[in-house]
């Protein structure tokens, strides 16, 4: 299953049908507390974090994805550079614009769950 971690409910919505085109599932939440719950249930198999989310302790969340063995795949605002940064630097190792992100987000998706 995928998690969402996502305030925007159309790009929520986006998430769960591109998962459901792929063949797997999606749950959109809208809070890290959300999130944390999700990845303790242990059927997480990735984590889609929209870094814009205000109050997001992102290095938390890096660190339970990890624990959970669930991959991480983040997107920003192209205007907002600082925070690309400091998701390379709390080790997310899929970030991109937002807009990237939704125009491939079936792609992305699938090469996550490829490998």
């Amino acid at each position: 299953m995928i998690v969402a971690v996502v305030d925007d409910l159309m790009v929520g919505v986006r998430i769960e049908e591109a998962s459901k085109a792929i063949g797997t599932r999606a749950e959109a939440v809208s809070s890290y507390e959300e999130a944390r719950q999700s990845l303790r249930s242990g059927v997480v198999e990735s984590l889609v974090v929209d870094l814009a989310i205000s109050g997001l302790d992102l290095d938390k969340l890096v660190r339970e994805a990890r624990q959970a063995r669930a991959w991480l795949i983040a997107f920003y605002p192209h205007v907002n550079v600082e925070l690309r940064r400091a998701a390379k630097r709390a080790g997310v190792e899929r970030i991109y614009p937002r807009s990237r992100f939704l125009r491939d987000l079936p792609n992305i998706l699938r090469e996550r769950l490829d490998k």
